[in-house]
């Protein structure tokens, strides 16, 4: 997509009430930058680089920055594109900033699409793997900065536009998935759980999340790899944040599965489904240096270090892999990136070979 209006805004909190203070729009034309807008009101010039809303005003309300964002919207007319944008597109529609039906689209499902074998397809991580010049710092004009790099990287060529259904249509295409043969593997063995009030009924998405191949439960905790959340999450938000797992909203559960468990999809064959795992099931190369060695994987979190481990023990030939965070007799120690850990401090003291998980990432995708 060479037209596209990239944004990206900074909010109080998950839910709409707590506001918008910050919104940045970049126009793109034949992917190129041909304008840029910060949408904001300082109250606190000092406290700007914390990021997150912070040192502005909450202008969700305000008609003269609604306006100047509606200007931009009306004289481009380019659809809209943000990272996780059903996120950004519910505080916009609910204050009246964007209209209901107007095309929007989510770079992270098109990067997901270009390149399907990433650990993570946070923004943040993202950065760090493409290896882009504008850090991620959380002020909205920065960020959308860094989106575009990324999406430039990334090269998606498979947009989707976010789908968007009434609960009483989604109660219908519940239905009529019920009875077909087949399965969705969107979700294949993930564990997800669902928390805060929604439009759609809950009890009918545990049944498509399960569907897509999901495992559903009631509490989040170190092996849940996705929380799902509407209004008012609560302290399922919470911990999830603590603990480092993959948030998202409802809207974003619904694109996920009208775009993978239509009728056309759901017949698939669960022959062909696992043909398809044993094609793929092994899509990186082999690290040659990494064998025979020792590696440390717990400054990562728990849903990476189960995927590291298989990749390291079973087709890296690793002589073992150590998950303790006070373990310094090892060859090698992967760890998240942009973290500061007391374990890193320690290796260099002892020299030992340390690499952020989004470069070996890219070693193995070479």
């Amino acid at each position: 997509m060479k037209n596209m209006i990239l944004l990206d805004i900074e909010t109080g909190d998950f839910n709409v009430e707590s506001g918008i203070y910050e919104v940045a729009l970049l126009v793109i034309k034949d992917e190129k930058i041909i304008t840029s807008e910060h949408i904001a009101v300082v109250e606190d010039e000092a406290s700007i680089h914390l990021g997150m809303g912070e040192g502005y005003t909450d202008i969700s309300e305000n008609p003269s920055k609604i306006r100047q964002f509606k200007n931009i919207i009306d004289t481009y007319k380019y659809p809209i594109v943000a990272h996780n944008v059903s996120f950004d597109r519910k505080f916009l529609v609910h204050y009246g900033w964007l209209e209901d039906d107007y095309e929007c689209y989510d770079s992270l499902r098109a990067i997901k699409y270009a390149n399907p074998h990433l650990f993570s397809y946070s923004l943040r991580y993202l950065v760090a793997f493409y290896n882009t010049k504008q850090p991620l710092t959380h002020v909205a004009l920065d960020d959308v900065k860094a989106l575009y790099e990324v999406i430039i990287k990334a090269n998606p060529t498979r947009w989707i536009p976010l789908y968007k259904v009434s609960p009483e249509k989604f109660k219908n295409f519940v239905e009529s998935t019920t009875n077909v043969d087949g399965e969705s593997t969107v979700f294949q063995d993930k564990r997800i759980v669902f928390t805060g009030a929604s439009p759609f009924p809950r009890v009918l998405m545990k049944e498509v999340a399960k569907k897509c191949g999901a495992i559903v439960t009631g509490s989040v905790s170190k092996k849940t790899d996705l929380l799902i959340c509407g209004e008012s999450p609560g302290s399922k938000l919470d911990k999830a944040r603590e603990l480092e797992i993959e948030i998202q909203t409802d809207e974003w559960f619904i694109d996920a599965v009208s775009k993978d468990l239509s009728l056309e999809t759901a017949t698939i064959t669960r022959q062909r489904v696992a043909a398809a795992k044993e094609i793929n099931s092994f899509p990186y190369r082999k690290v040659p240096e990494l064998k025979g060695k020792v590696i440390n994987i717990a400054l990562l979190p728990i849903r990476i270090q189960n995927k590291l481990e298989d990749i390291l023990m079973n087709h890296m030939e690793v002589a073992g892999v150590n998950k303790g965070s006070t373990g310094y007799r090892v060859d090698t120690i992967i760890y998240s990136d942009n973290c500061d850990y007391v374990l890193l401090k320690k290796a260099e003291e002892l020299k030992i070979n340390t690499i952020p998980l989004s470069e070996f990432n890219r070693m193995l995708l070479d």
